[in-house]
């Protein structure tokens, strides 16, 4: 691969009509909107390559490589460049190679420069030596030696603004980049820090902290005083003997320099017209009254912004519906900061009242800490857990009670650490508001039973007291296999969910979810949302009021939802259609698609 990469691949005939590349690879991460053309940037600014990160290779790797240039470049020394960036490759004008490389998984390029007799001649001559196999000679450094030689150090380039992740590297943009791009990454969270090495490559060029210059390299002070000196005494006798001299080193002159300080390309913000103009209406003129609601805490927020900027990316830039995030504690100034670069939409941050995240008083504790023992006894996933109990009840009774959520109808549950994989291209919110949906989900599967063992028996309890709140025509086949009598755990994955959240404030499931919580379940057990919801939905609307999100690729560890066929096709899917939680033996879905036969 290094061979081919170093080599060969921009001679390949499917890349003969083309002249400038993007290389990208397999299981990278990109973190902010590229709202620009790179190629037309490259070809209107004569650059040849483009970089995001940098850093050092295995010695062990290239033992012998330097020597192979420098042999090259005695025999062909018309091949290095007058204005090139060997202060990048070399602390010592040559002698020796620092081991710096631009990092060749990122790469945007001219494939002209590689094409060009020089570099072919260089290729082919390190192609002689034979390192490519007798070490291990990678594409990175030969693409990076050759750049910095055969090339005007302008004509290289910094993508700061490109947040990109290579394990177990990263690059996130800072400062305006970061915000413009709306970039889900930590800008503290970046291997790339501000340093110099040597007085080239635009005098103060960005590089890694692993290509800072050595202690080792530092001139004793002594010498450095006598060289000092030295310089000094040979400046005024050539402003005085030399007039070109004097003119150029005059206090005006330097004054104008320092005025006017050349920085790196990467820092010179690029014109309007390369980027492309944002479309902020709703494609169908109107929206519906609706949000996106996460419950989370703030040592969520790499998992929150990474979520938030998939469902940006995938369906919210085209119709900027707002956030709610819901927290029991404040949310620091980080995390909103974070998650507002990410989206240009309106996000709101709520505070979570302590009675409606807190057990209730009336929980008999010395009950709910045998039941939490029996439950880490037997292994049962959260059975220890008081806050994950306090928020399967507050998703169950109380979110939608919230002052932030009380603006909306329709809500769309999304949670940290989520995968999008298609396209949306179309608004949810209004299918459910144009078609009567009151709930609607991507994954189905059977509950746990140890964490809801009476949790049937309470439910036929309220529906016998209260028969007139169950509606007809209801989904009851798709939670009963015999009309009622018994429960065969089958819900609906509540970590996504859109829904009416009309459903939950009326009568029924006000009273319903009021009933289950007298009964202390949430705590004597381990009632979850994603049951108490499914119910909720399944006894107090109509069948077919409940929608199946079949073209919405999904995944909460361990389970996804793939779009199959057309659906996967039409939305751009990246899944693998083969890998799709619908049809497993542990699925639920084929007894939703029976309710409708």
């Amino acid at each position: 691969m290094c061979r081919f990469n170093s080599g060969f691949f921009y001679r390949h005939e499917l890349l003969q009509a083309y002249r400038y590349y993007w290389r990208i690879e397999p299981s990278v991460g990109y973190f902010c909107d590229l709202n620009y053309d790179p190629f037309k940037f490259m070809e209107d600014s004569n650059k040849v390559y483009g970089f995001t990160i940098s850093l050092v290779e295995w010695p062990q790797t290239i033992p012998t490589l330097w020597d192979a240039v420098k042999e090259f470049l005695a025999d062909n020394p018309k091949a290095l460049h007058p204005q090139h960036a060997r202060s990048f490759v070399s602390d010592s004008s040559g002698r020796d190679y620092n081991l710096c490389h631009f990092w060749s998984n990122f790469e945007i390029a001219d494939m002209d420069f590689w094409r060009g007799e020089v570099y072919t001649k260089f290729y082919e001559f390190l192609e002689s030596k034979g390192g490519f196999y007798y070490e291990r000679w990678g594409d990175a450094p030969v693409h990076s030696i050759a750049i910095s030689l055969f090339a005007a150090r302008e004509q290289l380039h910094f993508f700061n603004d490109i947040g990109y992740r290579h394990e177990g590297f990263q690059h996130c943009p800072v400062g305006e980049d970061w915000h413009n791009g709306h970039c889900s990454c930590n800008p503290q969270d970046t291997f790339v820090l501000g340093a110099k090495r040597g007085q080239d490559f635009f005098s103060s060029i960005v590089q890694v902290s692993s290509c800072w210059p050595s202690s080792k390299m530092m001139t004793p002070m002594r010498y450095v005083f006598l060289v000092l000196g030295i310089i000094i005494s040979l400046h005024y006798i050539l402003s005085f003997t030399h007039e070109g001299y004097g003119r150029a080193t005059s206090i005006s002159t330097i004054k104008d320099r320092i005025t006017s300080p050349k920085v790196p390309p990467y820092k010179v913000p690029l014109a309007d017209d390369y980027y492309v103009k944002k479309n902020t209406t709703s494609p169908q003129g109107r929206r519906a009254n609706a949000t996106v609601v996460m419950l989370a805490r703030n040592g969520d927020i790499n998992g929150v912004t990474s979520s938030i900027k998939q469902l940006e990316d995938r369906w919210n830039n085209k119709f900027h519906y707002p956030y709610v995030f819901l927290n029991d504690e404040e949310f620091t100034q980080e995390f909103k900061d974070r998650v507002k670069t990410i989206t240009e939409s309106e996000v709101y941050f709520g505070l979570i009242p302590r009675d409606h995240w807190n057990q209730p008083e009336w929980i008999d504790e010395e009950k709910a800490t045998k039941a939490r023992e029996d439950m880490v006894k037997n292994n049962v996933i959260y059975g220890g857990s008081v806050p994950y109990r306090n928020m399967c009840r507050y998703n169950s009774g109380f979110f939608y009670r919230h002052e932030l959520m009380q603006q909306f109808k329709y809500y769309w549950r999304v949670e940290p650490d989520i995968k999008f994989f298609c396209d949306i291209d179309y608004d949810p919110f209004l299918v459910m508001q144009d078609q009567n949906k009151v709930y609607g989900f991507t994954i189905s599967l059977y509950e746990y039973e140890a964490t809801i063992p009476t949790l049937w028996k309470t439910v036929k309890e309220f529906t016998t007291k209260h028969p007139e709140l169950v509606t007809e025509g209801n989904a009851m086949s798709f939670i009963s296999d015999d009309g009622g009598s018994t429960y065969n755990r089958c819900h609906f994955w509540s970590n996504f969910e859109i829904a009416d959240m009309d459903l939950w404030r009326g009568e029924a499931y006000m009273k319903f979810f009021n009933f289950l919580d007298e009964n202390g379940g949430f705590y004597y057990e381990r009632w979850g949302d994603a049951p108490v919801h499914s119910l909720g939905a399944a006894l107090f609307a109509k069948k077919e009021q409940i929608h199946f999100f079949n073209d919405i690729g999904y995944r909460h560890e361990p389970f996804q939802h793939c779009p199959q066929g057309n659906a996967h096709k039409k939305g751009k899917c990246y899944c693998d259609p083969k890998q799709n939680f619908d049809r497993e033996w542990y699925s639920c879905l084929n007894r939703y698609d029976k309710m409708f036969f």
